[in-house]
């Protein structure tokens, strides 16, 4: 038997946001190379796979885990998330936590599947759902709530005792003050200042956000 890691990580997507996440497992998680290794992409897209150090091994509507699978998905839409995920989890897939040099000020519970990029802060007593991805340079206060599928941009701030629901796409450079409650299916727009409550299914933007769309 090899001394070499036993388990293998399956990145979803072979696009540039899953390119950029196979590149930071690879350079900056520890666990690399020890714990796990990088297996390859998954993605219909097979004309990606010429843009990839790692080879698209297979679909993720057809691939079938076998032990010592590992899987990450690197889609940054909620809705493609869970299209992707869903059949994965049902066909016994297990997701992983990336979380290379995550900074936080307790232990924080963070659900399967979800992924953070480098420099990112989490506060004390937070809690993060399944399948949540929060890029570089965000700064996520104590007692903060965060539900499924939530997609959270660089360079936001989510302030002290702050809900936020299932499926809310947070853009780049917003700020949410502390204790605002964010309803499943929100959107807030780049460079938002939240002030207030923001209700489910509204699209929110400007400083201070004001509703733009309601679904």
């Amino acid at each position: 038997m090899s001394g070499g890691p036993h388990q293998h990580v399956l990145i979803v997507g072979a696009g540039g946001f899953g390119r950029g996440i196979a590149a930071m497992a690879f350079h900056d998680d520890p666990a690399y190379g020890h714990a796990w290794d990088i297996k390859g992409f998954l993605d219909s897209r097979s004309e990606l796979g010429q843009m990839t150090r790692w080879s698209i091994i297979g679909d993720p509507d057809t691939y079938q885990p076998v032990d010592g699978d590992l899987f990450v998905c690197a889609l940054g839409d909620p809705a493609a998330r869970r299209r992707y995920s869903q059949p994965l989890l049902a066909r016994g897939a297990d997701f992983m936590v990336l979380r290379p040099r995550l900074r936080e000020a307790s232990p924080t519970p963070i659900g399967r599947g979800s992924l953070f990029e480098v420099g990112v802060s989490i506060g004390a007593d937070s809690r993060i759902g399944e399948f949540v991805t929060i890029l570089s340079t965000t700064i996520v206060g104590h007692d903060v709530t965060i539900g499924d599928y939530v997609q959270i941009g660089n360079f936001v701030f989510i302030g002290g005792g702050v809900s936020i629901g299932n499926d809310v796409v947070i853009h780049p450079h917003s700020t949410l003050i502390p204790g605002i409650k964010v309803g499943d299916g929100a959107v807030i727009g780049a460079g938002s200042v939240v002030v207030k409550d923001v209700p489910p299914n509204v699209t929110v933007a400007g400083n201070p956000a004001r509703t733009i769309f309601s679904r």
